[in-house]
């Protein structure tokens, strides 16, 4: 077994913390990137083995500079990102900007996941077995005909709605991981979604919930699988040999490829969204592959 270098983003609890004990202790080193370092902390020691941590705030663009200004010095190379990490407080009613101004939900779960990556897409492209795996939600089913809105994905001029913008970046982060998968065609880098199920987080996740709202997340939660069954589709999306033979999918839990939503398998559509995420971010991406079904 080649020992590999695993980063997860939001590893300091729920399927990111089950994941990272299940790959340390096959055996590799696995970067607990998370926004607060106490907690973190305490997740290490929890995990054993090479596990280290390693401050990123997702919502600060500043913070993904300098985790991957980090990770060059100190990791030598890096096999597989697993973007983890995401903002979904149910209990938020009103839009709230990062402090470079964009709005939390889309920056966090979807730019800075794009801007990772591509700051750490060399290394990834060095490595012999380089994966990335973003994470989606299986909620998106109960909105089959949502897209990314590409004149107002940060909502500026349209009422706010935490559902509708925690969904839009998952929806978004199936299409980055599709795109990548035709910008490395010619590498051994694979680039896959993860679809999380009800996973079984704790009724106390989010104390501001309404009586309402906390009544129904219970009886989720007893239908709910736990983080350690969810993680193994991670584990195995990031270190088995079956996921090596593709690239651009969606795997579920317990991994099985499924099927995207139409809107996310457009290569039109997939082009925009990542033409506008890019425009966002204001670089350009660091690898470019002229698709043949765009032209």
């Amino acid at each position: 077994m080649e020992r590999e270098t695993v980063i997860i983003t939001g590893a300091n609890s729920g399927v990111g913390k089950a994941a990272a004990r299940q790959i340390a202790a096959r055996g590799h080193r696995v970067v607990l990137a998370c926004r607060d370092p106490d907690r973190a902390e305490r997740a290490r020691r929890e995990i054993g083995g090479d596990c280290r941590v390693a401050q990123l705030d997702l919502a600060r663009r500043r913070s993904v500079h300098d985790f991957t200004d980090w990770a060059r010095r100190a990791l030598g190379g890096v096999d597989v990102v697993i973007n983890n990490a995401a903002d979904f407080d149910l209990s938020q009613t009103e839009r709230e900007l990062t402090p470079d101004g964009f709005e939390k939900i889309w920056f966090t779960n979807h730019l800075a996941p794009v801007l990772l990556v591509d700051r750490l897409l060399d290394l990834l492209v060095a490595s012999p077995r380089g994966r990335i795996i973003n994470v989606s939600s299986k909620g998106l089913l109960f909105h089959p005909f949502l897209t990314v809105n590409l004149d107002d994905p940060m909502f500026a001029k349209r009422p706010f709605s935490v559902s509708k913008a925690y969904y839009q970046s998952k929806l978004a982060q199936i299409m980055h991981a599709r795109w990548l998968s035709r910008q490395l065609t010619g590498t051994m880098v694979t680039a896959n979604c993860v679809n999380v199920t009800n996973v079984k987080l704790g009724t106390d996740r989010h104390p501001d919930l309404p009586l309402w709202m906390k009544r129904v997340r219970a009886v989720k939660e007893r239908f709910a699988i736990t983080p350690e069954r969810m993680a193994e589709t991670y584990v195995k999306t990031a270190l088995d040999e079956g996921p090596r033979n593709f690239t651009g999918e969606l795997v579920e839990h317990p991994f099985k490829v499924v099927r995207p939503p139409a809107y996310a398998t457009d290569p039109h559509c997939v082009a925009r969204v990542m033409d506008l995420s890019y425009k966002q971010l204001g670089v350009g991406p660091a690898v470019s592959y002229e698709d043949p079904e765009i032209g």
